[in-house]
């Protein structure tokens, strides 16, 4: 049993993020379907789906890693599925139980090539095995293991399926936005001896990450309905912790980690209250990109007088959110107070993560590239944002709006491979779960 399971690490910090949603969320299911027949059902797959989770967590075999992977992703399949009736969530079933066969597709592949490489399928022993200088089975596995994660995160453009989940119910929605999709990052932290020595995979993961967090962004800032919001938000968050786990900030992207899973889950438990967002006012370009160069340039020299370091992409990152918040306040004052407690508060987080999780040495390069795609992004939400009066932002506004349209061709590639069932194929299954579920309360 030791081998089987472990809880070393930052499985710890990741059981306890667990336990306390599953609480929330199931709480708020058992209330949520009072009136519903069904609710038995429901809450069975729900907790099902979290113990899967937990066994994930916890695991240094790989076939129980994979067994574990796969199962959450069949029972989040029925969590989808309960509704049938609504077209939208059957669609975005359909699209997640394809992309994610084939991301255990990736994953199976890497596993199989990490105990060919290694001979043992204990996990820890695994990871200890492999060698600082990688060859081809390695790099293979690496891109893998990398291609399994940006699928899971629901990176560009397999995004599609994320935003129309929306149709399914809330507690679903919550349990994937807040857990089942911060998976891929948790299978990169624990796996990252494998990957991190492999520069292919490490490029690979950086540039697709960068590119989905930014145009994700930007895609959510010209939605209305909340709910779809969230879902971009999400792809974007993604983006951006997978990046974070890339250039080797590893106490960063399990900072952000946690911090997703908590803030995700009480927005889609809470998505029912009135939310009033205030339009923006229109910004002098260059003023804002002055104010925006001074933070950043601000940032790089106190993160490398504290940490000797210049962390490009988060002094960007951060540079992004101060610049927000200079231009929207009035008072000079209440200006250098919050910019001053965000860099402290961001100071002190950033240090205590380290102490959990070892950071590796950084590529310039790479870091370079990924805050300048950090960059262009602060740029062209400025543009659309704070200068609506000029016609490209108007025709960039309108192409975000519509997502670009990346999900229509993925959306017609997918039905086209693997046409989905008519949707009373799903309702006549669905009525019959309900009868049976009547008949067992009857039988009570």
């Amino acid at each position: 049993m030791a081998e089987l399971l472990t809880i070393s690490g930052i499985r710890p910090i990741l059981l306890a993020l667990v336990g306390v949603l599953a609480m929330v969320v199931l709480r708020y299911s058992w209330r949520n379907f009072r009136l519903d027949p069904r609710r038995g059902v429901f809450m069975r797959y729900m907790s099902l789906c979290l113990a899967a989770v937990l066994v994930l967590i916890v695991s240094n075999h790989l076939l129980l890693f994979f067994a574990a992977w796969v199962s959450i992703s069949l029972l989040l399949h029925q969590l989808l599925m309960f509704y049938p009736e609504r077209d939208r969530a059957v669609l975005a079933a359909h699209k997640k139980f394809i992309l994610a066969r084939c991301s255990e597709t990736f994953l199976g592949i890497a596993l199989l090539l990490i105990y060919l490489q290694t001979g043992t399928a204990t996990l820890d022993r695994a990871l200890a095995l492999m060698p600082q200088e990688p060859h081809l089975m390695q790099h293979a596995a690496a891109i893998c293991l990398v291609m399994a994660a940006l699928i899971k995160c629901a990176q560009l453009p397999l995004h599609g399926w994320l935003i129309q989940v929306v149709e399914a119910p809330t507690p679903v929605s919550a349990l994937l936005h807040a857990g089942i999709i911060n998976l891929g990052g948790l299978l990169l932290l624990v796996t990252k001896p494998v990957w991190s020595v492999s520069t292919p995979a490490i490029w690979l993961l950086c540039l697709v990450a960068a590119v989905s967090c930014c145009v994700a962004a930007l895609i959510m800032a010209t939605r209305i309905s909340i709910k779809v919001r969230l879902a971009w938000s999400t792809s974007a968050q993604m983006g951006l912790m997978l990046l974070e786990i890339g250039l080797g900030y590893y106490d960063l992207a399990l900072l952000h980690l946690v911090a997703h899973s908590v803030y995700k889950a009480h927005a889609f438990l809470s998505v029912s209250e009135v939310a009033y967002i205030k339009q923006s006012e229109a910004r002098s370009l260059p003023r804002v990109v002055m104010v925006f160069v001074l933070f950043q340039l601000a940032c790089i020299a106190a993160a490398w007088l504290l940490t000797g370091s210049a962390k490009w992409l988060p002094s960007a990152l951060l540079a992004m959110v101060l610049a927000t918040i200079w231009m929207n306040l009035n008072r000079s004052g209440w200006r250098l107070l919050l910019s001053s407690a965000l860099v402290i508060s961001y100071g002190l987080l950033v240090w205590g993560a380290a102490q959990i999780i070892d950071n590796r040495d950084i590529s310039l390069p790479l870091e370079l590239a990924t805050a300048a795609i950090a960059n262009v992004f602060a740029i062209c939400y400025w543009l659309i944002h704070h200068t609506p009066q000029y016609a490209v932002s108007q025709r960039w506004f309108i192409s975000l709006n519509a997502g670009l349209y990346l999900d229509e061709w993925l959306t017609r590639l997918v039905l086209w491979l693997w046409p989905s069932h008519p949707i009373h194929y799903y309702q006549s299954r669905n009525n019959v779960s309900a009868v049976k579920g009547k008949l067992y309360e009857q039988t009570r």
